[in-house]
């Protein structure tokens, strides 16, 4: 089974990417509000299996904190990270941290379920 855990406030990347993938059966996306939870569920998922995304609305903090904890080898998986606004020196930082894609500006659903239809599709996981 496929999965995509989203770290957001509200519902809204998860309720978008739900309904682009509605027809894959083996696709499963999750929401947390708590990046600590959120970590918790990573380290138990088949890494092999799973795209993270972080809405940085939630708080550069946050953001950073988890990054940081996904340092660890055992802890591999992709992260795609959207930011309404512009991300300005942050992107760079992002990057080295280990982020594979960066969406900037207005949320666009089809764009991000593509990236992880194609991320799945290419063997990149594993």
């Amino acid at each position: 089974m496929r999965k995509v855990f989203v770290l957001e406030e509200r519902t809204h990347i998860v309720s978008e990417l739900q309904w682009q993938l509605e027809e894959e059966t083996d696709w499963s996306i999750r929401g947390f509000s708590s990046e600590v939870n959120l970590f918790q569920h990573c380290l138990r998922a088949n890494t092999e299996e799973l795209i993270v995304i972080i809405d940085l609305s939630i708080g550069k903090q946050v953001c950073l904190q988890f990054l940081q904890r996904c340092q660890d080898p055992k802890s591999s998986f992709p992260l795609i990270v959207f930011s309404e606004q512009p991300l300005l020196n942050l992107e760079w930082a992002l990057r080295e941290l280990g982020v594979f894609h960066l969406q900037v500006g207005r949320l666009e659903p089809e764009r991000i379920a593509k990236i992880c239809r194609w991320y799945f599709r290419s063997g990149l996981l594993g």
